[in-house]
């Protein structure tokens, strides 16, 4: 799995992202910028994740041509959106070759991003 956080701007998440991606063995996260390992609250809130997964910088700009070069690479790109199509994500079985493209905060993914995955999933909301 990799995990796409390219869309995602606030250090305080990008860091419990990291986190999250040790706990659950992530291959890779992906972040717009590698500078915010450096800073102090992304390492108080990551703990150890720094030495654990792999961390690839990829800008918002380059984001489009990125997902298509994952597709050519035999990645599914799976959208974490709630749109009229999304399945549940209790229900979603994975392709073992996966990028988990994440939006921006409070906005989703935005619709030219959309384009590019080929399926939306959705947490559900209890």
């Amino acid at each position: 799995l990799i995990v796409c956080a390219s869309l995602v701007d606030k250090v305080p998440n990008l860091a419990g992202l990291a986190r999250t991606c040790e706990i659950f063995s992530a291959r890779t996260l992906v972040m717009p910028n590698l500078l915010v390992k450096k800073q102090d609250d992304f390492k108080s809130i990551s703990a150890s994740a720094n030495d654990w997964i792999d961390m690839e910088e990829c800008k918002e700009d380059d984001l489009l041509s990125w997902l298509y070069k994952k597709r050519s690479e035999g990645y599914s790109i799976v959208g974490l959106e709630q749109t009229a199509s999304s399945k549940c994500l209790t229900k979603m079985e994975f392709p073992e070759k996966t990028v988990l493209l994440l939006g921006k905060e409070k906005e989703g993914i935005p619709i030219e991003f959309l384009s590019a995955v080929d399926q939306c999933i959705e947490i559900p909301q209890l």
